[in-house]
């Protein structure tokens, strides 16, 4: 049996025009398609074949939004969820990543960038928009008034502690950084720390924020 992609929209035409779009990039030759328009109905699709569910929340309201991921994730923990939106607030974009979704489409994101947030998914990684990034970072600079440490403290970083950080940055929970640089939970917690120690900070939103302004990661 295929592994299966769960697609969400409440309205059919764009659902069909989007099976579409899938079959054109080759979706089709390694997945079955499973949809709905009810969005209550997206529990019941999840089985262990569930590999990716893709969610136009357009239309539903926040509350409902953000409480389907945890339902998703406890039918399958392995499942990637990529959401699709408008423009919501920040705050509601922060709030689904701490969910455990994987990618947030904005209105800006074209055909080109669906796919490559797609191969980015289903790879296991975290995936942001530019405008999402921006958000985000936006977001952190204007919560997080800070007195900057001094650049210079990021010499004293090692290679591994760079390859954390730039983890961190993507969104990458301790668990996916273990397994992407194939290291224990326990030692990425250790590494966190000694990067904090180092940059002279107090939070992981403060961290983020100095690794962006201070161009440590790409």
């Amino acid at each position: 049996m295929r592994n299966q992609i769960i697609l969400y929209d409440n309205h059919y035409l764009s659902m069909e025009a989007f099976c579409c779009f899938l079959d054109s990039n080759g979706y089709n030759k390694k997945f079955d398609y499973l949809h709905t328009s009810d969005f209550q109905e997206l529990p019941e699709m999840i089985t262990n074949q569930a590999e990716i569910a893709i969610i136009n929340v357009c239309g539903v309201p926040s509350n409902d939004a953000l409480e389907m991921p945890e339902k998703l994730l406890a039918k399958n923990p392995q499942l990637k969820i990529i959401i699709v939106s408008s423009s919501p607030e920040v705050k509601v974009i922060k709030k689904f990543f701490e969910k455990g979704v994987k990618s947030f489409l904005t209105k800006t994101t074209d055909g080109a960038e669906f796919v490559h947030a797609m191969t980015q998914v289903l790879e296991g990684k975290v995936f942001l928009t530019e405008d999402t990034k921006n958000a985000l970072y936006n977001f952190i600079c204007n919560v997080e008034n800070i007195e900057e440490p001094d650049p210079l403290r990021t010499e004293a970083l090692t290679v591994r502690e760079k390859e954390v950080l730039r983890h961190i940055c993507e969104g990458l929970r301790t668990r996916e950084i273990a397994d992407e640089l194939f290291i224990s939970p326990h030692t990425v917690e250790s590494h966190r720390r000694n990067i904090m120690q180092k940059l002279e900070v107090r939070s992981s939103s403060m961290l983020v924020k100095f690794a962006m302004s201070h161009k440590l990661v790409s």
